[in-house]
Order: structure tokens, then C-alpha cells, then sequence
């Protein structure tokens, strides 16, 4: 952050959980929605030396409250991180979700939209330009950059589409279960030949779209949204039986995804309410057992839709699997392990 910049909590805080520096502060949730920050309460173990403490103490730092001299005051470190916690209006406590009593006590904070700084007065940034009609979603993490940090952009120069980070953030009015079993879905975007994000939901049915309008009421299904420019909305299902996509009638016919590419359904655009099943997990499985016996291809077994057209190569993909598939073809990559050795040898 430079100098005189403002010393915000939110991003501070998922600096320091990328950082690794402080065990215990992570991810609640696999939808990345929900922080779980280490609180040992006073008196206990790890209250006054622990990770919590050092949490704590390193906001006070940050926030110009410790200087080289000060006497140790983990209590008044605390209260100032918890009070930060509570006055920002990006973090909200989920006490059911934490833990008091164990080795490891913490508390859970649900990560809330971003709060833009209001620019000067008849003075507006290329970026809030771009977020004024949307309101910035619950996050995951952005991709990590080479170096760490941030390039600086001239606001005359920055294209609209790429000043907010290629990533699809999770909206949902209850938090997400975790990302396990058969139909679990994961979700890569690339851009060009590049991986710019992954990340993973629970089965179950989503609403992939751009952000909504800002006041406007939340979708009946938990939302993946897209970056700005992707389209149109669709209704994605992952279930034990597949993959399917369906647009939402009144959308008209989607000029993006423009194609939808999938090893069990023809490509090209969907119709509004036309159902499609990109990927059958049952054909999936049994082209597999033709393959491990000789007898046919290594199944496809990905679902990609074109979020935006290719442009000088660097087209926007948004590519779909279910984890059982990827288990599966792992299995294959698996050498053999040696033979076991006859008794009596």
C-alpha cells in the first residue's frame, strides 16, 4: 500500500491469510466466503503468544498503534482487531459457525462486498466507473500476481472489461456446504491458453450469470458470477446424473456463452428453455471402461462455454468438470505398484 493510502481491514486481512504467516487464519467454506480467524480468549493457551496474538499485534503495527518501544499489550491488540471487525461494514460475525473451547478456538466472519472509496467530487476512476451499476459479491481469492502487488493503470489507457480480476465470486443467502463428493463441480477460467482462477462449489443447482443490478432482489439459486461482458444468465445443474445447462427463458438467444462445447451434446448457442446436457456421467463412465479395456479413446470429459470471443487469441473460457471424472482419470496416471513378492522368497 503507498504511503498516505488507506489502511483498510478487508483487503489487509486477505493479504495476510494468502501470506500463510499466521496458522489458523483460513478459508471457513470451499465457496471462500467466510473467513475463520484464530481468537484464543484471555487467560487460555495461545491468548497472549499465539497465532490470534500475532494476528492481532501485527494490525496494531499496520495500523501505526505499535512502535518499536512499546511494552507488550496482547489484551489491547486484541480489542482493537475485534473492534475493527465489528465497525467495518465488510465482515460479519457467524458465532454458531466458531469454535471457543479445543487446542484451536476461532471465530468465523463472513467477507461482505467490497466498499469503494467515493471518488472526489466531479472526478470518477476508469474502476468505479465500472463498478457503479454492480455491487462487488462475497470473494474468492484472486489469482496470486508474479510479484505480489498491484500494477498501477492509467485510467484513459485501462480497458473496462479487465480492471476487475478474471474470477467467478459466489453469491448465496446461506453459506455453502463443502465442495465433496461425485458431482462436486470444478470451475477453471481461462483466458487465452492461460489459467487465470480455480475453484470449486458442492453439487447442486446455480444461476452462472454477470453481476446483477445493484438493488436487486436476490436470485432463488446461489449465483456464480461471472466477470463483466459474459453474457447472459444461465441455470447450470451438477448432478450424480451430469451436467446441465439451460437459459433462462426471456433472455433471448445467447450471444454468449456463444458455444457451448461438450463431449455428450452438440455444440453451439442454447435456445431459451431448451435443456442441454453437455455431459452424461453414466456414458462417462462406461466410454472409460472401454478405454481401460483397449477398445476405444481416452473420454473427453470437459464442458467449456465461451464467455467472450476470441480476440487476437485471448478469448475467455470458462471450463466445467466433475470431480469424480478427474478422480477417475487420475486412477489411470497412477503407475502400478510392484509386484508382490511370492512367500517364502
Amino acid at each position: 500500500m503507498a504511503e498516505g493510502g488507506p489502511r483498510r481491514l478487508r483487503p489487509w486481512l486477505l493479504a495476510q491469510l494468502q501470506s500463510g504467516r499466521f496458522p489458523g487464519l483460513q478459508w471457513d467454506d470451499a465457496a471462500r466466503t467466510a473467513l475463520r480467524i484464530p481468537w484464543a480468549h484471555g487467560g487460555r493457551s495461545g491468548a497472549r503468544d499465539g497465532a490470534g496474538a500475532a494476528l492481532c499485534r501485527a494490525w496494531a503495527e499496520y495500523k501505526g498503534r505499535l512502535r518499536p518501544g512499546d511494552p507488550p499489550d496482547p489484551a489491547g491488540w486484541k480489542t482493537r482487531l475485534r473492534c475493527a471487525l465489528a465497525r467495518s461494514p465488510e465482515f460479519r460475525q457467524l458465532p454458531g459457525r466458531g469454535r471457543s473451547d479445543g487446542p484451536c478456538p476461532y471465530r468465523v466472519y463472513r467477507v461482505l462486498p467490497a466498499r469503494e472509496p467515493k471518488p472526489p467530487k466531479g472526478r470518477q476512476s476508469q474502476k468505479e466507473a465500472v463498478l457503479s451499476p454492480t455491487e462487488p459479491l462475497p470473494p474468492t481469492p484472486p489469482p496470486e500476481s508474479q510479484d505480489g502487488t498491484t500494477d498501477e493503470e492509467n485510467p484513459a489507457e485501462a480497458p473496462p472489461l479487465e480492471v476487475l480480476p478474471l474470477r467467478i465470486e459466489v453469491e448465496s443467502a446461506e453459506p455453502l456446504p463443502a465442495a465433496d463428493g461425485d458431482a462436486a463441480l470444478l470451475l477453471r477460467l481461462r483466458r487465452g491458453p492461460a489459467q487465470a482462477w480455480q475453484g470449486a462449489v458442492p453439487a447442486g443447482e446455480y444461476l452462472l450469470s454477470p453481476p446483477g443490478r445493484q438493488g436487486a432482489p436476490p436470485p432463488p439459486l446461489p449465483r456464480l458470477v461471472l466477470p463483466l461482458g459474459a453474457g447472459p444468465g444461465l441455470l447450470l445443474s451438477s448432478a450424480p446424473r451430469g451436467l446441465f445447462l439451460r437459459l433462462r427463458p426471456g433472455d433471448g438467444p445467447a450471444p454468449a456463452p456463444a458455444v457451448i462445447r461438450g463431449p455428450h451434446a452438440p455444440h453451439g448457442p442454447l435456445q431459451p428453455g431448451a435443456l442441454l446436457q453437455p455431459f452424461d456421467s453414466q456414458r462417462f463412465r462406461e466410454e472409460l471402461e472401454l478405454h481401460r479395456a483397449g477398445l476405444g479413446p481416452l473420454p473427453p470429459h470437459h464442458v467449456t462455454l465461451e464467455l467472450r470471443p476470441p480476440e487476437e487469441g485471448e478469448g475467455l473460457l470458462l471450463e466445467l468438470e466433475q470431480a469424480f471424472a478427474q478422480r477417475l482419470l487420475e486412477t489411470l496416471r497412477t503407475p502400478p505398484g510392484p509386484p508382490a513378492t511370492p512367500p517364502g522368497q
